[in-house]
């Protein structure tokens, strides 16, 4: 066998061994395509859990209205029973005072016996009559007891589911957070893992083939002092591998000034007066990421969530408009580290602080 043959022959093995050492060594392989699968659902879960809880605080609202309704007809019951009563004793006072003097007086202003029998039916009437509508009115009330307790109970089973729902977005949310740290954590390794081998390979292949090629001695017994068949081509050194080009960063979008202020002019004309809903991208209701698509477009109209927005162009330098982001949160940047944004329920939309782990991206 020539030279150049077995130098041929040697490299390819050298090649070989190294791919196999890549394959099968004990280098840690990575689930990232499991865990963007996890997160996905877990994204899909938490919002399932919003909508369910929107529809959940709407029946509570209007259960609430109800029996707040039901409790003022109440109140109006007793006032008419108390009248009803008060007109009742006055009456029968009056005829319990009046006694024998008030029945005689009944009989000798009547001028016949039939106007006797009228005056005596009439005050018997008044009478009945005032005690059927103070019972009437009782009744009237006692149903709408009823209809308070149960009205009661159909809000705080309400309230209870409520309660679960929040705590169950609340898990969900920190599930989504969790899983995308995860998600970026392995595909970090991942990226770094590959570079280091594809690094040992390059470095791992040139150094052997050249050990190789310089321990190497040429055949015997051709009777040449050179070493090689007469006519034989001397082997050429192995070329050392170029390293590989870095691609050149991406260039950070422009800046325009009127845009930026028009952004945050929109964002201050709905703190303190917008409330914080859910899902929401509607005037005076607004989540993070419904309010941040106002304020960029002037529309209500949303243009995705802080995962969209993560996806955006990053700036190093942001400016007054920029959106700051994480992948649970985001806000318009208005300049001094603050930004405006749809907080959380209860407080709405307010100026506060760049929360820690945002980026800056410009839409």
């Amino acid at each position: 066998m020539t030279h150049s043959k077995r130098s041929l022959t040697v490299r390819r093995a050298i090649v070989a061994g190294l791919t196999g050492l890549v394959l099968f060594s004990g280098v840690p392989t990575f689930a990232f395509a499991d865990t963007e699968s996890d997160l996905a659902a877990a994204r899909a879960q938490l919002e399932a859990i919003g909508r369910q809880s929107e529809q959940i605080t709407g029946e509570l609202g209007e259960l609430t209205g109800e029996l707040e309704r039901t409790r003022g007809e109440i109140d109006q019951k007793n006032s008419e029973i108390a009248e009803r009563q008060e007109l009742l004793s006055t009456f029968v006072s009056s005829e319990y005072k009046g006694g024998l003097a008030g029945l005689l007086e009944i009989v000798m202003a009547s001028e016949s016996f039939d106007q006797l029998v009228s005056s005596v039916t009439y005050m018997n009437k008044v009478a009945n009559t005032q005690a059927e509508t103070i019972s009437e009115v009782k009744t009237l009330k006692q149903e709408l007891t009823d209809k308070q307790a149960e009205q009661e109970k159909n809000v705080q089973a309400t309230q209870k589911k409520v309660d679960e729902l929040n705590e169950q977005r609340a898990s969900a949310s920190s599930l989504v957070n969790s899983l995308d740290a995860k998600l970026q954590e392995e595909l970090a390794a991942e990226a770094a893992a590959n570079a280091a081998l594809q690094q040992g390979l390059n470095a791992g292949s040139s150094e052997q083939i050249q050990d190789v090629e310089n321990t190497e001695t040429p055949d015997s017994g051709t009777g040449n002092q050179g070493g090689g068949t007469q006519g034989e081509t001397p082997s050429q050194p192995t070329p050392t591998p170029q390293p590989q080009p870095q691609p050149e960063p991406d260039p950070e979008p422009g800046y325009n000034p009127g845009t930026g202020n028009a952004i945050v002019d929109r964002a201050y004309s709905w703190v303190g007066k917008a409330d914080y809903v859910w899902g929401a991208c509607a005037p005076g209701q607004f989540d993070c990421s419904g309010f941040v698509s106002y304020c960029l477009t002037g529309s209500y109209t949303r243009l995705g969530t802080t995962y969209t927005f993560l996806g955006w162009p990053r700036v190093s330098n942001p400016q007054p408009g920029d959106v700051a982001v994480n992948s649970g949160h985001c806000g318009i940047y208005i300049g001094n580290g603050q930004m405006i944004h749809a907080a959380t329920y209860g407080v709405g939309v307010v100026v506060g602080p760049v929360q820690s782990g945002m980026v800056f991206v410009r839409y």
